[in-house]
Parts: C-alpha cells; sequence; structure tokens
C-alpha cells in the first residue's frame, strides 16, 4: 500500500463521516459525502462543520498526495448554497507549490453540480516524509 493510501485510511474522523476518497494524484484529489442525519444542524441543513471537513479532507490528501508531510497554517471556507440531503462531493486543485509552503482550491458541488461550496486553504510542508509518520 502506498503512504498516501495509509495516510487516507488514517484519517478516522472522514472515515466517521462517512466521506469516500474517489481519485487522487499529486496535488489533486477528489471525494464524496453522503448526507445522512448526523450531517445536519439544528435548522436541518448541512452543518458547515461538515461540509468543511469534506474539503479539509480532499485538502490533506492534495497536499499529502507528494510524499511530503503537509500541515495546514491557514483555510478559509465561503458557503453558497443550503443542502439538506443527497451527496455532496469536493475537488482540490494545487495551485501553487514550493518547499516549504502549497496552495490548494477546493470546490464543493452538489450532485447538480451546483457550487455550495468554495475552500481555499495553504500547507506548511515540513521535512518530514508521510513513511516517517509513525503507523505509515
Amino acid at each position: 500500500m502506498k503512504d498516501i493510501e495509509k495516510f487516507i485510511a488514517n484519517d478516522l474522523l472522514a472515515r466517521h463521516l462517512g466521506i469516500e476518497i474517489l481519485e487522487y494524484s499529486e496535488g489533486r484529489a477528489h471525494a464524496k459525502m453522503e448526507i445522512t442525519s448526523h450531517h445536519l444542524n439544528s435548522a436541518g441543513i448541512l452543518h458547515g462543520g461538515a461540509t468543511f471537513a469534506l474539503a479539509d479532507t480532499v485538502f490533506a490528501v492534495a497536499s499529502n498526495s507528494h510524499g511530503t508531510l503537509a500541515v495546514a497554517i491557514n483555510a478559509s471556507v465561503s458557503f453558497f448554497k443550503a443542502v439538506r440531503s443527497g451527496v455532496i462531493f469536493a475537488e482540490a486543485e494545487e495551485v501553487s507549490i514550493n518547499p516549504k509552503l502549497a496552495t490548494y482550491l477546493i470546490k464543493v458541488q452538489d450532485e447538480k453540480d451546483d457550487v455550495i461550496a468554495l475552500f481555499q486553504g495553504t500547507v506548511y510542508r515540513k521535512k518530514e516524509r508521510l513513511s516517517d509518520l509513525p503507523g505509515l
């Protein structure tokens, strides 16, 4: 198993939320999450934290896909559309990378391809390799 696949498998929160990585390559990742009742807030709409967690998961996969440990130093999200049910998808794209920093844009969409949120994140690329992590 590749280091990035072990890294993905070790994300217990993503697993708990039902986030499924559909595909990944260097600097990119695509995932989905089926909305269930535990993803909803008190108003009966998708909790912003659940949307953020999906975006953050593809952010983590894309930024660590090079095999170098990358940790978030900044992330922001803008919400555009409320969702109550169905499946949502997130796609991360690397827009800038250098030896220490990398920046990613993540689009979160519903089943109709309507954009429900945009997420932007920057990571610090540490010296460690994913293979240096305990349990990988």
